[in-house]
């Protein structure tokens, strides 16, 4: 499979058979001044797999909804609070409660917890698990709230953590915010999921431009027998 880094929580994942979007918010512009979805994407003759986690617009852009009029074979695969804040509307599109599954003749996804709006996505995708966390993390704020308020943010993620890792044993990809915002700590909810759950490749997501920060979890990584893939710039692709 070939992983694209688009923009902040959004990546593309190629395979033979069929394209996944996940959280598109802006389009990824190449060398040659064409953009990567635009002009490249929603052109393949491949089913296309569009998936969105929750409403905030940096995860969500309505654009995604047109997509369907310039191509035919895409499917829609939204967290339900989208639909319950009445931010999508449209025929074909699956909208999946936690814990609910779309399975199909090329996938399997299943919708997990998060710690911010909607959930994170479980792809099975030519028999290997993909993670896309949404905005799933350890969202602690340790430097801007009290010590009690930091633990109830912490205690959340480590219970949604949990019961990911009840139901998954392995994956092979994981894509994750690190965020520098947080603080001194911004890497401890990534450090905290990769130490819990096995992962063989992880993505950051989330970190805006920020890329020399977010690329300091390599060595966490690391020693948490996970391969983190270094992301310099938009378009970038990685051939898994």
């Amino acid at each position: 499979m070939i992983v694209t880094y688009i923009f902040h929580s959004g990546y593309v994942i190629e395979t033979e058979r069929f394209s996944i979007v996940f959280d598109f918010y802006k389009d990824a512009k190449k060398s040659d001044g064409t953009y990567f979805v635009r002009d490249y994407l929603l052109k393949k003759p491949e089913d296309l797999y569009v998936f969105c986690s929750h409403s905030h617009p940096d995860h969500f852009n309505p654009e995604i909804l047109s997509w369907k009029e310039k191509k035919n074979n895409i499917t829609y695969i939204f967290a339900n609070e989208l639909l319950e804040n009445k931010q999508t509307i449209g025929t074909g599109v699956h909208y999946l409660a936690k814990y609910a599954k779309f399975e199909d003749y090329n996938l399997w996804a299943q919708l997990f917890g998060s710690t911010d709006l909607g959930g994170s996505f479980l792809v099975n995708v030519n028999d290997k698990l993909i993670f896309h966390a949404g905005d799933l993390n350890n969202w602690h704020w340790k430097e801007e709230v009290s010590k009690e308020e930091a633990l109830v943010f912490e205690n959340n993620y480590l219970c949604e953590l949990e019961l990911l890792a009840e139901n998954v044993n392995h994956l092979y990809l994981a894509m994750f915010p690190i965020d520098p915002r947080l603080g001194k700590e911004y890497m401890r909810g990534a450090e905290q999921f990769v130490s819990r759950i096995p992962t063989e490749y992880l993505l950051p997501m989330h970190f805006g431009e920020q890329y020399a920060k977010v690329n300091a979890f390599e060595n966490i990584a690391r020693q948490n027998n996970c391969n983190y893939l270094k992301v310099t710039h938009t378009g970038q692709s990685f051939e898994l």
